[in-house]
């Protein structure tokens, strides 16, 4: 039973439902814009829980303890004095605050959810579907769900072929995660490679997107992020390019600088704008040599691992969401300057040399790649202890990645 004091409303409390990096720095923001934010979660060991000023509360798990995660939460509202705006860092948190809206509104400001949309912005397959009906470009698709569907559209493409889960948790947790480690989607040179990774994966995931790979550099890769509000209207939105991710080719972001697109820029309001969405959210679309359009990759119905980027220049899309949660208007913003990038050190460290190996960058070429102006992610200085927990955990992890390495080797 949580120890309820509704005569202590904690200052501005604001609710960050994921601790994961991204969840980190929301934290991390809030803590300094004065509010008083609580970092909730069912996982125990993510970064979040380090963030100093923070306080965190864990919770049953969403998606295996639906019920109790939903009482947990009404409990958790006795806590305030008024309810709190919420913030989903996650895409469980994401579908699991869009099912349970109808019993958790009125306790916690919950805009945009409820209605279904986000939910199926977090699957590839609904994604899809929607981008199709609204004119969004996009690669070659299929849904497939066996080898034979998955052979019959490889083929008939020009090129190499990737799958991806239909929801990006699939892989990331339980069996799957065995199989495919750190990887967000597969890809093979040849078919029977493809066909060997389909096999490996389809006991625990026999559904999956296939796709053609658009061809080109990692820094085609380009993302949108912004704020919809309730008008309809978008307030702060920021385009980066991708330049270094982790995994190499087919990752999450180590290294983004600020680019302007006026064109993604209209392609991806009037995408969001036509469906309705409300709140934060981010586009990911990768520049197609061949015609010159940029594609669509993901949608993410949350914030970002890098939205942070916008914060110097005048594009605070974490501050701009918790304010719109607390009725404010929506304002449009666009960066007063693209010079800014964003880092995550330790990651980027590691993944330069995968590109220093493939003849894509130099260390000099890396290290002037830092100079600022630059957000260095998991590196706050005035937050040390959260610094020194980042260090600390990435070097466990490279340690482990070394010793899984050795083993391999010596079994061979």
């Amino acid at each position: 039973m949580l120890d309820v004091n509704p005569a202590d409303p904690f200052g501005r409390p604001v609710v960050v439902a994921g601790l994961t990096l991204n969840g980190a720095s929301v934290l991390r923001r809030l803590v300094r814009l004065g509010y008083s934010p609580w970092g909730v979660s069912f996982e125990h060991d993510e970064p979040g829980w380090h963030v100093r000023g923070a306080r965190h509360h864990l919770t049953p798990h969403p998606m295996r303890e639906p019920e109790a995660w939903v009482d947990d939460l009404e409990q958790f509202a006795g806590r305030f004095a008024e309810p709190p705006p919420v913030l989903a860092m996650s895409d469980v948190h994401v579908v699991a605050f869009d099912r349970a809206a109808a019993r958790l509104e009125g306790r916690y400001r919950l805009r945009g959810f409820g209605r279904g949309l986000r939910t199926a912005l977090t699957s590839k397959r609904t994604t899809s579907e929607l981008a199709s009906t609204h004119g969004f470009p996009m690669p070659a698709s299929r849904w497939i769900e066996n080898r034979d569907e998955l052979a019959a559209f490889a083929e008939a493409q020009h090129g190499p072929v990737l799958i991806k889960p239909d929801l990006t948790y699939q892989w990331r947790r339980g069996p799957a995660s065995l199989v495919a480690g750190n990887r967000k989607v597969m890809q093979a040179s040849h078919l029977d490679a493809l066909l060997g990774d389909y096999d490996a994966i389809a006991p625990h995931t026999p559904a999956v997107l296939a796709q053609e790979v658009i061809p080109g550099p990692d820094e085609n890769l380009i993302y949108w992020c912004g704020l919809v509000g309730p008008e309809g209207l978008v307030g702060g939105r920021l385009i980066g390019r991708k330049l270094r991710i982790a995994p190499i080719h087919f990752g999450s972001a180590t290294f983004v600088e600020l680019v302007d697109a006026p064109q993604v820029e209209d392609e991806c309001e009037r995408f969001l704008i036509a469906l309705g969405y409300d709140g934060l959210c981010g586009i990911e679309l990768k520049e197609d040599p061949r015609d010159g359009v940029a594609k669509l990759i993901e949608v993410n119905p949350r914030y970002s691992l890098w939205d942070d980027i916008g914060i110097p220049v005048g594009v605070d899309l974490a501050h701009e969401a918790v304010q719109s949660l607390l009725g404010g208007p929506t304002r449009r913003q666009r960066p007063d300057h693209f010079r800014q990038k964003w880092v995550e050190l330790v990651r980027d460290a590691a993944i330069a040399r995968e590109y220093r190996r493939e003849g894509l960058l130099t260390w000099w070429s890396w290290l002037w790649s830092l100079r600022p102006p630059i957000v260095v992610n998991d590196l706050p200085v005035h937050d040390p202890g959260y610094a020194w927990h980042m260090i600390t955990r990435r070097l466990r992890k490279l340690r482990r990645s070394m010793d899984h390495a050795g083993v391999r080797v010596a079994k061979a």
